[in-house]
């Protein structure tokens, strides 16, 4: 279990290091066993690359070793994404992770010849990551076997596209990749249990995630899925519309878990409305979320 942090911001839309540095620290209670950095979650597209690269440093620097950090280098050209992986590398990542491009249409030409160029100019493992809902580019197995064939640190594959499709690439890919999954965990069991080698959800509930992924790492099936049905309306609320409301969630939700003092958007944002703050607030009493913890089983 990897959460995928969010990334806070000030009243004047400064990003926030104190809050970040307390985001990670929450990973870290809550026993995630790996932190990814500008991912969806991030709000990436918002950030210079000087915010990621200060971000960086105090993500790596407050996770001091104790789990893995994976650090997202998306950006819009090539030349920004190696600067990006590269300064990653030097600040002590353990994975560099990368989605297709963030503008541009490319064929498959293109897009390998950008993943194997960003692969090439470091020596960490890399991940891929296919989320065609969000991003706009289906990447696809077949694409990313032609990038690993030229790139030996190509590795990794993150997907936002359920059980069904993972179970597809796994066969496809064989044992030489590990295939995680996303989709903020709604599918976290399916998954795993499909062969995934991780999950990579948000990070405001994953203290709850780090349960049932162990649970079932136990063997005790029947108790990690009692525990993905009490989570799972929070998890297909937050998940059904864009990531700006994804995002407005998690970060509501950690206001109420006393992480965060503010849960802004950086504009220009979807509003999170009235309407959408009180169904979440219902399913949240349900769950029984609380400053310190939450309440299930």
């Amino acid at each position: 279990m990897y959460p995928a942090i969010c990334t806070p911001f000030t009243d004047d839309d400064a990003v926030d290091v104190a809050a970040q540095r307390r985001v990670v620290r929450f990973a870290l209670d809550c026993g995630s066993h790996g932190i990814v950095a500008f991912g969806l979650a991030g709000e990436v597209p918002k950030l210079s690359l000087d915010e990621r690269k200060l971000l960086t440093d105090v993500i790596i620097e407050e996770a001091a070793g104790a789990v893995p950090v994976f650090v997202g280098v998306g950006a819009p050209s090539t030349r920004a994404s190696i600067e990006l992986a590269r300064y990653a590398e030097a600040a002590g990542a353990s994975c560099v992770v990368v989605p297709a491009p963030m503008v541009g249409t490319l064929g498959e030409a293109g897009l390998v010849d950008y993943f194997v160029a960003v692969a090439a100019s470091v020596g960490v493992p890399v991940m891929i990551q296919d989320a065609p809902a969000h991003l706009g580019v289906g990447l696809g197995a077949g694409l990313v076997e032609k990038v690993g064939a030229s790139a030996d640190n190509v590795r990794l594959v993150k997907l936002e596209a359920g059980p069904a499709e993972m179970g597809r690439w796994i066969d496809r890919l064989g044992p030489e990749f590990a295939v995680w999954g996303g989709d903020g965990g709604m599918y976290l069991l399916d998954c795993v249990r499909s062969g995934a080698a991780g999950i990579i959800p948000g990070v405001d509930l994953v203290d709850l995630l780090v349960q049932i992924y162990d649970a079932e790492d136990r063997g005790e099936s029947a108790a990690a899925d009692e525990l993905l049905r009490e989570v799972l309306p929070v998890l297909v609320f937050a998940m059904q519309d864009s990531i700006d409301h994804y995002n407005a969630c998690a970060k509501h939700i950690l206001v109420r878990r006393g992480i965060l003092e503010r849960d802004r958007l950086r504009p220009p944002a979807e509003t999170f409305g009235d309407g959408s703050r009180a169904m979440l607030e219902r399913h949240l009493d349900v769950l029984r979320v609380t400053r310190g913890g939450v309440g299930v089983g």
